[in-house]
């Protein structure tokens, strides 16, 4: 029982480091401007993330604007992935053919809608792209990159 009681600060430390809720949290948001207003993010691999997305717009038509983080396996053509995903507005502009190079996405969204994913960094270190797949978004300029290191 001694031993338990002197473990126990150990022990603590070793369940927040492995729990769920042990993660970090980047908040980004997406303008008219067609930007993330965070377009690097650094993380150790395996980090577990929470990526909150929120649309910020004068446009109310969701039609017209709206936007989505997807995060690309490395290596992956970001304008290969979006250029092919304009023929499935239905599928929030991502072929159904290609999901397999999407590591996590959130929903897309209309103004002043929010959504957030959790997800593990990948192990390997490099950078991995991400986009918002909305049509045009991308080739004007919305994305960023997730650098493991």
């Amino acid at each position: 029982m001694k031993l338990l009681k002197k473990l126990a600060p150990f022990l603590l430390l070793l369940l927040l480091a492995t729990n769920t809720w042990a993660q970090r949290e980047i908040k980004i948001e997406g303008h008219d401007n067609l930007r993330f207003t965070v377009e690097t993010i650094k993380a150790s691999p395996g980090e577990q993330l929470k990526i909150t997305l929120t649309t910020v717009s004068n446009i109310d038509d969701k039609s017209m604007m709206a936007h989505n983080w997807v995060l690309l396996k490395k290596g992956t053509d970001g304008m290969n992935f979006v250029n092919k995903g304009l023929q499935h507005q239905d599928n929030d502009f991502i072929d159904p053919a290609l999901k397999g190079k999407v590591i996590a996405q959130t929903k897309m969204l209309g103004d002043g809608e929010t959504d957030s994913i959790v997800f593990h960094a990948p192990d390997e270190k490099g950078t991995y792209e991400y986009v918002c797949t909305f049509w045009a978004h991308y080739q004007a300029g919305m994305k960023g990159k997730l650098i493991v290191e």
